[in-house]
Order: C-alpha cells, then structure tokens, then sequence
C-alpha cells in the first residue's frame, strides 16, 4: 500500500498568517493552497461567511522533507474549535482502494467514531474523518494530487 501521513492544523481564520510564518522562517514550499473563493468557484455549493474569502479551506506545505496540512475549519466538526482540537492526522493516498482498506479496518474497532463517512466529494472521490479512541482525529482522503 502506497500512503503517507500528515500532520493537519486547524487555525480558525488564522491559516494563511501561518503559511505566510512558515513559508518566511521555516523555508516552507507551498504545495497547494485553496482559498474559500477559489472552492466557491469549484463548488457552488460551497458556503461561508461575508468576509472571509482569503480563509484557506486547504493548504499542503512542504517544509525540509516533511509535509503539513492548514486549514481554518475544526478538525472535529462535532465539536467547537478550541486549540486542544486542532491538530488532526490526514491519511491520503491516490489510491482508492488503500484508502478504502485503511477506513475499513479502523471503523470496525468499536471505540472509533465515525464524524464523517467515506465518500466522494467536490474534492476528493474518498473522504472520511474519525475519532480514535485517545480522541484524535484521522482523516481519510483520496487525493488527485502528486505530492
């Protein structure tokens, strides 16, 4: 199976000074960065608040050797967004089939929590998030993307 794991910040409106301190101090390559008005135009359905068309819904950096996501939402939408719930693990591979396998065997233990379902959506045609039993949260993507 051919995936990787990545770190994945939830910075609630705070996502792009981020990327702009690590990009500045820690050498950081940006690999994608999608603005709420740039997935409005990729999905119509896309909602958000007036104001807030510069909020990342998803980012990827490369810093030496290393990747990590940004993003403003919370990682846990079953929950408010405070800095305890903030970091989550993103579980990608272009592979649907690894992904599916990986979801599949994490969701039958009986303490996981599913807070979203494997399936497509405006950007992935794979993606699932859940609650491991110490409370983190893992989320699942199929990506497009040759990281």
């Amino acid at each position: 199976m051919n995936f990787e794991v990545i770190p994945f910040l939830s910075l609630n409106g705070q996502a792009a000074n981020a990327i702009a301190f690590y990009e500045k101090y820690l050498q950081a390559k940006v690999l994608l960065k999608v603005t709420y008005k740039q997935m409005k135009e990729i999905d119509p359905a896309f909602e958000y608040s007036e104001g807030q068309d510069e909020y990342i819904t998803h980012s990827v950096l490369e810093i030496g050797q290393n990747k990590m996501m940004i993003a403003e939402e919370a990682t846990d939408p079953s929950r408010p967004w405070q800095l305890g719930n903030s970091f989550s693990l993103c579980i990608q591979s272009k592979d649907q089939a690894t992904i599916q396998k990986l979801y599949d065997a994490v969701t039958e233990q009986q303490d996981v929590t599913v807070l979203m379902p494997l399936q497509a959506n405006s950007f992935s045609s794979g993606y699932a998030m859940i609650r491991d039993p110490f409370g983190f949260v893992i989320q699942f993507v199929v990506t497009r993307h040759n990281f």
